[in-house]
């Protein structure tokens, strides 16, 4: 009779005695954890994730590039379409003037605000240059509340299209809304820098004061706000000020109240602004639901600006 080629497997180091049975078992599983299979074309073991520190970052910075190159690429367009319609003096144009501080507050670069700037010297429509057109879409949003949408685009058919498939995702549509606005020039203003032998408290604006001031300059209204949630430092602590003038007033107003009393101008533009009496109180699903529509809108590379009458 043969003798069978296959013997008893046995662990290095292991008795098979009722004692040492405990030992054996902590063995058997140091060897199974050390022979698990590796990935294909990796170092590391199935059961580990294989992330590293980089993998993580990674995605996370080419996310806020892309946050960023949107903004910029907004940012450019908004000083391109300011700058045909009123030239390239932002002394003299306000709507320029409003977009270049509107970038600079984005921190867009320099390179890129003067790459713009030389777009909109050249601009034409005859030498196969691209021509945007500014655009406002209407809608009503949820609990019938008013949506105005403005937008900056080579191709209205694309951009009208965009803005549709958002709406109709959260139950929305196009619709009248701009009787439900006016237009007008708005300020924030959030702290003071006094001027030397001024009287006053730096970065702490008085209400009494600033509407004193405001009202000399051609101010319409006054709105004192709660603090910016989004701002950093002191200013998250402080009320925001906000101010509407008359549109084509907005960056001379700006000047005077920055020049003349010593306020730092957080950001100002020419917006709707929804009517008193127009304003429409959201439930908390009903205002999720808005807060994903201005979300998905805000996403669309040709849209500029959302404005709602919704609390």
């Amino acid at each position: 009779m043969s003798r069978s080629i296959f013997r008893p497997f046995r662990l290095q180091g292991c008795d098979t005695g009722p004692s040492h049975i405990p030992r054996c078992s902590r063995l058997l599983e140091h060897y199974q954890l050390s022979s698990s299979p590796r990935r294909l074309f990796s170092n590391s073991l199935r059961t580990e994730s294989g992330h590293n520190k980089w993998s993580t970052i990674k995605h996370t910075k080419f996310a806020n590039d892309a946050v960023k190159n949107m903004m910029a690429m907004k940012h450019s367009r908004a000083i391109v379409a300011a700058a045909k319609i009123g030239g390239t003096d932002p002394d003299s144009n306000a709507r320029l003037y409003n977009a270049l501080e509107a970038a600079k507050r984005a921190s867009v670069t320099k390179k890129t605000i003067e790459s713009a700037l030389r777009r909109a010297a050249g601009l034409g429509s005859g030498d196969g240059k691209v021509v945007l057109e500014n655009v406002t879409y209407e809608a009503i949003g949820p609990g019938a509340s008013a949506i105005v949408i403005e937008a900056l685009t080579d191709n209205k058919a694309r951009t009208v299209t965009s803005v549709r498939t958002c709406l109709t995702k959260q139950a929305c549509q196009l619709g009248p809304a701009l009787f439900f606005f006016d237009r007008k020039g708005v300020i924030r203003i959030i702290k003071r820098t006094v001027p030397e032998g001024s009287e006053g408290t730096p970065s702490v604006i008085d209400f009494d004061e600033i509407f004193e001031h405001a009202i000399e300059a051609g101010a319409e209204d006054i709105e004192k706000l709660e603090p910016d949630e989004e701002a950093e430092g002191i200013e998250a602590e402080l009320p925001v000020y906000q101010i509407l003038v008359d549109p084509v007033d907005t960056a001379k107003f700006a000047q005077e109240m920055k020049d003349s009393h010593g306020y730092d101008i957080k950001d100002m533009g020419i917006e709707y602004v929804p009517k008193n009496e127009s304003t429409v109180q959201l439930t908390d699903s009903q205002g999720e639901t808005m807060r994903k529509v201005v979300e998905s809108l805000n996403e669309i590379g040709d849209v500029q600006d959302v404005y709602t009458n919704a609390k």
